[in-house]
């Protein structure tokens, strides 16, 4: 153990407490402080990842705040500014806090833990045969590029919160947009709404800044009149045809039991669901929401041959046991013969299949005229926790791969699931399924900073940037996994529905060609790499992309004078990269 780092840790937090010993009224502070410094004092033990974490805090949080404390004792009245930085300091404060929850999970890793090991070590030389980094711009250009855009963020933050005092909705909305342009200019004031409100975040502020390309009819407009042209744009509503019932997706001693295909136990009423016309209506009883994009004409045919349709059910229902393997066969011309299901990010609490048009159009048209994209709109917590999304993506895979053909002019030859975020997470729980189950597993997977661990005491050193993040900050990561399964039974420590890193590796085996990519600075990160590693372990196809010096969500940075310019390229790539997991 290198007693200087722990010292110089401990040192500069007890210094923080004598500044602030000064100021009246600022107990609280002192006592979250001095909590955290107990914490670090009372875990403290050789371990090359307690070691690290204490650098990256001293470095990132706890000097800067020390020059702020050291600024303000330079004013001449300490009382009146120290307004100023309240909302600073409560920031710095909550992290610490944050940190004393998770030190004691980072003596817990084993020391074999791949991130233990250095760089030179045998394990990392292999692995990083596999991983390719890539610089979008040079460190201080995309620095600059970033600072923009937080402002950008911060503007959103704001435009989210103003209005919300007035119970008189025009009022309200008079008082957000007027309000949200003034902070085009009071830049200052636009942080600080932000810094408050992640601090302790509220739920109703994550989805609103999450989804606030749905939520306002200013940010809704502009991306319609921005978002890139496509051939074919149409909305369905897809009944739910298989018993949920038969479906389980917490851990049990079944979970990684392979079955043979049975039968699929379908819904009652299923001939009235099977109509046609129901794609296109709305209902009282849940159906799933899909947005349907191509450059292709997408034609929705009215004249179904049921005959067609009952043998497609004799085949796949468990009550008629005629079982034979699900994949479509080409039995019309089209063209149409590539398929995407696109699985949208958000904290499974915010965002949707419009909200990530600003790329998804961009692949239809990049991926041509015998493709089409489904993006699903799955239900969101808290009104529909843990696994209900996960049901949602499922029921809509099955619908694809064995009904999808008769409803539209395209054949399902190939398909890839795509999903960002939580999206990545449910794209491998749908193949997890696929695999126990015995059918059709998709053709491959393209997955951008998936989660795909949500237990949270299991620590890694890419963890800590949560605390640093201004896309995704571990306060809002830490409220959006509470709220996926608050009341639920999900354990993220065994069931690998919902950390797909802890899966079987009679499971992982089976998974399909994949491509992962992930931002250096994303808090993700680190558990992709270890589940990439496992990966590798297994002589697995798969390819997985680091881009220096960017952050989570890095797909929907590119909106029209929001974007980030060094994200274009990155977009682009991701086009590529989709159109390599379908074989030519």
């Amino acid at each position: 153990m290198n007693d200087h780092i722990i010292c110089n840790t401990l040192y500069f937090l007890q210094k923080c407490q004598l500044l602030l010993s000064q100021i009246e009224g600022q107990q609280e502070w002192i006592n979250e402080i001095n909590e955290c410094q107990k914490e670090l004092e009372l875990h403290k033990v050789n371990h090359p990842l307690y070691e690290y974490c204490l650098l990256f805090i001293t470095e990132k949080i706890i000097q800067p705040f020390l020059q702020d404390l050291d600024t303000l004792f330079n004013c001449q009245d300490v009382v009146k500014e120290i307004k100023k930085y309240e909302l600073n300091f409560n920031y710095v404060i909550k992290r610490l806090s944050l940190i004393k929850e998770f030190i004691p999970n980072v003596v817990k890793v084993p020391l074999d833990d791949l991130f233990c090991k250095p760089q030179t070590d045998d394990e990392w030389i292999q692995l990083n045969r596999y991983i390719e980094f890539v610089n979008l711009d040079d460190p201080q250009s995309l620095s600059k590029q970033f600072d923009q855009f937080y402002d950008y963020i911060a503007m959103g933050a704001a435009y989210c919160t103003l209005g919300q005092k007035y119970s008189n909705t025009l009022i309200s909305l008079i008082v957000q947009n007027v309000g949200g342009a003034a902070m085009l200019i009071k830049k200052q004031t636009a942080r600080n709404i932000k810094t408050k409100e992640i601090t302790n975040p509220s739920l109703s502020f994550v989805k609103g800044l999450w989804s606030i390309q749905n939520n306002s009819t200013f940010f809704k407009n502009f991306m319609k009149l921005t978002n890139c042209k496509i051939k074919s744009h149409l909305k369905i509503h897809v009944p739910f045809l298989f018993d949920d019932q038969q479906f389980k997706y917490h851990h049990d001693k079944n979970t990684y039991v392979l079955e043979k295909f049975y039968g699929f136990k379908m819904v009652d009423d299923l001939y009235h669901k099977l109509q046609v016309k129901e794609l296109l209506q709305k209902s009282k009883q849940q159906k799933i929401k899909v947005r349907i994009i191509s450059a292709n004409k997408v034609i929705l045919n009215y004249n179904i041959d049921y005959s067609q349709l009952v043998q497609k059910i004799i085949e796949i229902s468990s009550e008629h046991h005629q079982i034979s393997q699900i994949i479509q066969q080409n039995n019309k011309i089209t063209k149409i013969k590539k398929v995407v299901l696109h699985i949208h990010g958000g904290g499974w609490v915010a965002m949707s299949s419009f909200s990530h048009q600003s790329y998804t159009r961009k692949w239809a048209n990049y991926l041509g005229d015998d493709a089409i994209i489904f993006s699903i709109d799955y239900r969101l917590a808290p009104e529909y926790r843990y696994p209900y999304a996960l049901e949602d993506v499922w029921q809509l895979y099955l619908w694809i791969i064995n009904f999808s053909q008769f409803y539209l002019n395209i054949t399902v030859e190939q398909i890839v699931l795509a999903g960002d975020s939580a999206g990545g997470n449910m794209a491998l729980g749908v193949c997890f399924r696929a695999i126990k189950y015995g059918i059709r597993i998709p053709d491959g997977l393209l997955m951008a900073y998936p989660a795909v661990n949500l237990d949270l005491t299991k620590f890694n050193p890419y963890l800590l940037q949560g605390l640093i993040d201004q896309v995704a900050p571990a306060t809002v990561l830490k409220l959006a996994l509470h709220e996926y399964l608050k009341d639920t039974n999900g354990k993220p420590n065994i069931d690998p529905y919902l950390s797909p890193l802890i899966a079987d590796d009679s499971f992982l085996l089976q998974l399909p060609k994949m491509t992962i990519m992930c931002g250096q600075l994303d808090s993700l990160t680190g558990d992709t790499i270890k589940f990439v590693n496992r990966l590798r372990k297994l002589n697995k196809q798969f390819r997985m992309i680091i881009y220096n010096g960017i952050n989570h969500g890095f797909l929907n940075f590119e909106v029209p004078i929001f974007a980030v310019p060094a994200i274009k390229p990155l977009i682009e790539n991701s086009c590529d990269l989709l159109k390599q997991l379908f074989n030519q």
